[in-house]
Parts: structure tokens; C-alpha cells; sequence
């Protein structure tokens, strides 16, 4: 029976059982599945129904099982390139751990302090040498602290429970 049909013609899903020596309900799930393309020939569905066939037979078919496992490989495969990315990055000091950018920021902190005291006194030496008088330094001092503390008033969240931010860096200066 299979001779009468011409591989060209729109395919059939009784003709189509009858040429591949299957059952129509059989053929009808592979439809409805997409595996084979509704309205095409004989011979597209052939190859699709053979593509099929090799793919089952590779252990390649498709599962949701193995799309999660996939998917899961894939993530896994993600997170280890971004991890060995910030290896290499801390490798070329490209990223810095908190420590470092802690201990930095508080050199920082004390350089600016010693930086902001030196000139200010030298601004008040220069005005009493041009004038020729001498500056009380007490009344200043409020506004001194206070610029001293704007200097040092970050904070770094530890990563650590429990820790607080910086230590206070008044005595520094």
C-alpha cells in the first residue's frame, strides 16, 4: 500500500502510519507535538519523522529533566567565569577587598586632617605677620572641629556582624 503514495503529496496521517508501519493515534501525537509539520509532504515528514528517530536514538531527546539539568549546568558554568573574572581582577588589583579600601580611606582621612591643620595655621601666621598682631586660637577651634569631623565622617558598612564603621579618626590628627 505504501507504493501509492507519492512522497510529494500532502501528507496524511493514516498514509503517513501506513508508510513508516505505525499506528494514526501515534502519528497524530508527533503532530500535535510538532515534530512533524502539519500540512507538509510526505517527504518532509519522512525527514522530520527520521531526524526524530536519530535524535531519540542519540539520546538527545528533549526533557524537562534534562532542560533543568541544562539550565543548571549553564548557571554553574556562569558562576564559575564570574568567579575566576574576580580572581583575576583581584590578581591584577583591579578590585580590592574592604580592608584595603578601609585602611585607604583612613590614611586618606588622616592626611586630609594634617593637611587642613597645617594650613591653617599657616593662614594664621600669615595674618598676624602682615598685621602684626596675634590671633587667639580658642574661638576658631569650634570651626575647626567641625571641618575635622566633616573629614572623617565616612562609613563603610563591615561585612562583618556586629562591627561598626570606621574607628573614630579625631585622634589621628
Amino acid at each position: 500500500m505504501a507504493g501509492d503514495i507519492s512522497l510529494d503529496d500532502q501528507a496524511t496521517q493514516s498514509g503517513f502510519a501506513r508508510l513508516v508501519g505505525a499506528s494514526q493515534p501515534a502519528i497524530a501525537k508527533h503532530v500535535q507535538a510538532g515534530v512533524l509539520t502539519q500540512g507538509a509532504s510526505f517527504k518532509v515528514w519522512l525527514q522530520e519523522y527520521c531526524e526524530r528517530l536519530r535524535t531519540e536514538a542519540a539520546g538527545r531527546q528533549v526533557s524537562d529533566a534534562r532542560n533543568c539539568r541544562d539550565m543548571a549546568q549553564a548557571i554553574e558554568s556562569e558562576a564559575n567565569a564570574q568567579l575566576k573574572m574576580r580572581e583575576l581582577y583581584k590578581q591584577d588589583q583591579l578590585i580590592l577587598d574592604i580592608e584595603s579600601v578601609r585602611k585607604a580611606m583612613v590614611e586618606w582621612s588622616t592626611i586630609g586632617k594634617n593637611e587642613f591643620l597645617g594650613a591653617v595655621e599657616s593662614i594664621l601666621i600669615a595674618i598676624e605677620s602682615q598685621h602684626a598682631i596675634t590671633i587667639d586660637r580658642e574661638p576658631l577651634q569650634p570651626n575647626i572641629d567641625t571641618a575635622l569631623k566633616a573629614i572623617s565622617s565616612y562609613q563603610i558598612e563591615s561585612e562583618e556582624a556586629g562591627e561598626g564603621g570606621a574607628p573614630d579618626l579625631d585622634s589621628a590628627a
